[in-house]
């Protein structure tokens, strides 16, 4: 038994050696093997740390050299910005580029043809317009035509591969080009107040015209670390688009300082007086679906600094309705209140408008009621009429046959002046075959004054209305709108039997004669055109309002022609400083900045064309608005250059 379980033993210890020999070299590889895999992690990670150190140092250098790109995009922001710098003037416009015209008001305003835009003549060699930061690679006109100011040398001699450098080994540098994308002009001033610090010609007239520019610059910057062996140099290219801002005082139909209130039944649209006269009934205005080719739903805007209001939904405003939340006054509304679904724009934020210039009247001695000007007082059914002459070489001549208040010979006007107030009645009658035109109460005084904007000829409170009925003739010789004549009053008030005209011509005042080739008298002048129309600015010291049958500046033959441009009202009142109702036709730019403008309740034939800029407009219907799309041009701000835009093409 012993013996049995001893060879059994030495079987078992044999087979454990054998086993025990055959595992021996598994140990090993699978030490080897996590060898093997211990290094490649390592591997890998020293890879991928050596990775993200390369990647983190070209991006770090990357930014750096885009910082270098920037710095010449601001280096080039400061370079139009300063003295070194000097545009083509308007009056050279024509001269040294490719542009035409496309306004008129107040004086010819240009728009370059191209973009870029291109050089005509006497610039280093033909083509775009470009600033070039090597010798001879700028397309600019010379000094002569730009000031005096030598444009192409200045810029190469700040943006020719210009060196930076960060104080701790690392340098770089910037090349800078830039093309000269947009030209056109501008009026940098309010029109009808004279623009101080401004060397244009007609600055008294409140004319500053200055170019409007848009730049593309591109600029290179490369920049070396002077890190890890120096040898690394990144260079990266960013474009930017640099240009001024330009905020036209009367770019929307209304605007206000501080609120627009809209009630009832309101509509505005646009036209353009360059393409003609309104292309459809001024009565009301179009819709979307009567739309025509200069009568349409755009660009006829409202806005304000404020906030603006909608009350109801009867109301169609042919352009976007802006706010700028910028009034600080507690009376002063924000954002938009109401339903939207009459705005056929957009409803959106937008920038301040500036306040407009106020005028001083003290210096002219306001406010004063004399001398009062209204239609001469009568009974019956005689003519009642007042004529203010402006601009008037020599005295009007007497109607024929005038007589005075007492029934004795009229005495002619006083000599020696430039404007002058008649009044008369006048009657035509006939009797055996014979027109007899009679001229009665006549009397004529001279105006204060000489027309211009700081001596305006001086009115007291001009009234044609129920209790001074009759018609009011301002007359002044046609002109363009370089040469406006200026007028001061304390008052405008129009209302129910009266009318008010601005012409350039005086009613005739025939004589006696036979009936059927003499003509009778009559109050109403010829209407302005384009080409006979007179340029006014009137300074009002309280307040206008427009009622009854008045017409100022309008021709109902050739609605919106002339342009509202010709007729400035600058009304320096408080409270309800402007209001237009009844069958009052009208076509101006109204400035308004301390008062409030009310608009509302016109007969079938009450219109107004032109704009409104006043402290808070409340419209409450019934009197549509055509909006000239030429009024962007007449007045306005422009603000320092600035850079609007910046993008980084792949390099």
């Amino acid at each position: 038994m012993n013996a049995k379980r001893r060879g059994t033993e030495a079987m078992v210890n044999r087979y454990r050696c054998k086993s025990r020999a055959g595992d021996s070299g598994v140990a090993l590889i699978l030490v080897l093997l996590a060898l093997l895999v211990l290094t490649t992690l390592t591997a890998a990670m020293v890879f991928n740390a050596r990775t993200d150190t390369l990647a983190s140092y070209n991006y770090r250098v990357g930014m750096q050299a885009e910082y270098v790109a920037l710095a010449g995009v601001q280096r080039a922001l400061n370079f139009f910005n300063s003295t070194r710098y000097a545009p083509v003037p308007p009056a050279s416009a024509t001269t040294y580029y490719n542009v035409s015209i496309y306004g008129t008001n107040p004086v010819n305003m240009y728009f370059a043809n191209n973009s870029p835009v291109t050089c005509l003549s006497s610039c280093s060699h033909a083509g775009n317009v470009a600033l070039g930061p090597t010798s001879g690679s700028s397309v600019y006109p010379p000094s002569a035509g730009t000031s005096g100011v030598d444009v192409a040398a200045n810029w190469l001699a700040g943006m020719n591969n210009t060196a930076i450098s960060d104080g701790l080994g690392g340098t770089g540098h910037y090349s800078v080009k830039a093309w000269l994308m947009e030209y056109h002009t501008v009026n940098n001033a309010f029109y009808g107040v004279p623009a101080t610090g401004c060397s244009d010609a007609s600055a008294g007239m409140g004319i500053c015209r200055q170019p409007f520019e848009v730049w593309k610059v591109t600029s290179t910057g490369t920049w070396n670390s002077n890190i890890g062996g120096g040898s690394a140099s990144p260079t990266v290219q960013v474009t930017a688009t640099i240009s001024p801002m330009f905020l036209p005082y009367f770019g929307n139909a209304l605007y206000g300082l501080c609120n627009v209130t809209l009630s009832g039944n309101i509509c505005t649209d646009s036209y353009s007086s360059a393409k003609g006269q309104y292309g459809a009934s001024a009565s009301g205005c179009v819709t979307l679906g009567t739309s025509t080719t200069n009568a349409q739903l755009t660009g006829a805007g409202i806005g304000s600094n404020g906030g603006v209001t909608v009350n109801g939904g009867a109301y169609t405003i042919g352009g976007n309705v802006t706010y700028a939340n910028q009034n600080s006054s507690a009376s002063c509304n924000t954002g938009f209140q109401g339903s939207v679904n009459g705005v056929v724009g957009s409803v959106l934020p937008g920038p301040a408008v500036p306040t407009p210039p106020t005028i001083n009247m003290s210096v002219w001695g306001y406010p004063t009621t004399t001398p009062a000007v209204k239609p001469a007082s009568a009974g019956g059914s005689v003519i009642k009429i007042a004529n203010v002459y402006t601009k008037h070489a020599s005295p009007p001549p007497l109607p024929p046959g005038a007589t005075n208040a007492s029934g004795g010979a009229a005495t002619a006007c006083p000599a020696g002046a430039t404007g002058y107030l008649e009044t008369f009645t006048a009657n035509s009658s006939t009797s055996k075959g014979t027109l007899t035109n009679t001229y009665d109460k006549y009397s004529c005084i001279a105006l204060s004054g000489s027309g211009t904007a700081t001596d305006p000829y001086r009115l007291g409170d001009v009234t044609a209305d129920s209790s001074n009925k009759g018609t009011i003739n301002i007359i002044g010789p046609s002109g363009s709108m370089a040469s406006p004549i200026f007028i001061a009053a304390n008052s405008i008030t129009v209302g129910t039997g009266g009318v008010i005209n601005t012409t350039y011509q005086a009613p005739s005042e025939p004589g006696s004669g036979p009936q059927g080739s003499t003509p009778a008298f009559s109050d109403t002048p010829p209407a302005p055109t384009s080409a006979t129309a007179t340029p006014f600015v009137f300074d009002v010291k309280g307040s206008i309002n427009m009622g009854g049958t008045s017409n100022m500046n309008y021709n109902s033959s050739t609605p919106g022609v002339p342009s509202p441009d010709y007729l400035t009202m600058n009304v320096m009142g408080t409270g309800t400083a402007v209001s237009l109702s009844g069958q009052a036709q009208f076509s101006a730019v109204i400035n308004a900045p301390n008062g409030d403008a009310s608009l509302g309740g016109s007969g079938s034939s009450g219109t107004f064309f032109g704009s409104i800029l006043a402290n808070n407009i409340n419209d409450h219907g019934n009197y549509p608005l055509h909006y000239d799309l030429s009024m962007r041009t007449i007045s306005g701000q422009m603000f320092t250059a600035q850079v609007v835009s910046v993008t980084r093409p792949k390099m």
